[in-house]
C-alpha cells in the first residue's frame, strides 16, 4: 500500500486522476499501472512479478530505497517496508544514461 508520496501532483494523478505536465502523456496508462501494483503489493514478491518491474534495491546515495520501472527511461523510487507492506517516499525519476 502507498502512505506518501515525495510530489503533491504524482499523488494527485494516482489519487485523483488528475493530469499534470510532469508526466510525459506517453507514460501516463503505464504510470497508473505501475502505481497500482505498488499500491496493491503486499511483500517484495508481489513487486518482482512482471520481471519487466526489475524490481531492485538501490546503493549508494539511494541506499535505503526501492525502484521498479516504469519503461527504459523513468523509474518509481520508494521507501519499502516489506514486513508492512507499505511503500512510502514514492516519486517518478527520469533515469537518464548519459
Amino acid at each position: 500500500m502507498i502512505v506518501g508520496f515525495q510530489d503533491e501532483w504524482l499523488r494527485a494523478f494516482f489519487v485523483e486522476d488528475i493530469h499534470s505536465r510532469n508526466i510525459p502523456s506517453d507514460l501516463e496508462s503505464r504510470l497508473f499501472r505501475k502505481l497500482q501494483m505498488i499500491d496493491d503489493a503486499m511483500t517484495d514478491q508481489d513487486l518482482r512479478v512482471p520481471p519487466s518491474n526489475h524490481f531492485e534495491k538501490l546503493r549508494g546515495t539511494l541506499d535505503g530505497l526501492h525502484s521498479i520501472r516504469v519503461n527504459k527511461q523513468w523509474r518509481l523510487i520508494f521507501r519499502w517496508d516489506g514486513g508492512r507492506g507499505e511503500a512510502s517516499d514514492v516519486y517518478l525519476d527520469d533515469h537518464s544514461y548519459r
